[in-house]
């Protein structure tokens, strides 16, 4: 799901503690943005096992944080937000374009004080069903997530940059490269996990031997 058009310089910021739901929209959201910011301020996310090595890759490159701000209360996530907000503000390129998902409509006032500094942002509330965005122009309006649409092709490549870039985060057996190709899957359309699977076994890019380990012996072409 691409939420900001601007590939080339985009943040991501998320209220972990209200719309959890986002950590597993991850594996189809880290391509899409520079830099991406949870903040969390109550009890630690659940994450599925499956996720876990392309997170890891992802904070390893410096590309994901996942922050447990060290005082709880009601508001924790909302100023570790307004902090990472200001951080990026100062140290990303001025084209760069902010998505905070959060449903506390206090980060309004970030995004207000962002706008000011003549950067692009929108606030959107992380409700399933549908999403409410704040513009630069000031109007609300309800938009639905679009569908993702990838091409077998696409998909491939996609999940070999998202989540078998790095090497020592890449799964060692096949039933723990099949879930991480299964939740990379969630949400991609019609693309199905045994055909990925098979592209990067036809491709070389995957060895499974007979013991069901796994080896890498060449990147994706």
């Amino acid at each position: 799901m691409k939420l900001c058009e601007n590939q080339r310089s985009s943040a991501l910021l998320i209220d972990i503690d209200n719309c959890p739901n986002q950590i597993e929209e991850l594996p189809r959201t880290l391509g899409d943005f520079s830099k991406i910011i949870g903040c969390y301020g109550g009890s630690d996310p659940k994450v599925h096992l499956s996720l876990i090595p392309l997170l890891a890759s992802a904070m390893s490159e410096g590309k994901l944080e996942i922050v447990r701000m060290k005082k709880n209360g009601k508001n924790a996530a909302d100023f570790g937000l307004a902090f990472w907000a200001g951080k990026l503000a100062a140290e990303m390129p001025p084209d760069t374009e902010f998505l905070i998902f959060s449903q506390d409509s206090d980060l309004d006032y970030v995004a207000e004080m962002l706008r000011s500094a003549d950067r692009k942002v929108k606030r959107i509330n992380g409700r399933a069903a549908s999403v409410t965005t704040k513009s630069d122009s000031g109007a609300k309006g309800k938009i639905r997530k679009p569908p993702v649409r990838l091409s077998n092709k696409d998909a491939v490549e996609k999940y070999f940059s998202t989540c078998l870039q790095t090497a020592k985060n890449r799964p060692a057996k096949k039933i723990a490269l099949s879930n991480s190709i299964k939740s990379f899957c969630r949400g991609q359309g019609e693309v199905r996990p045994e055909t990925i699977l098979r592209n990067l076994i036809k491709q070389g890019v995957v060895v499974i031997d007979e013991q069901e380990r796994v080896s890498y012996p060449r990147k994706l072409k």
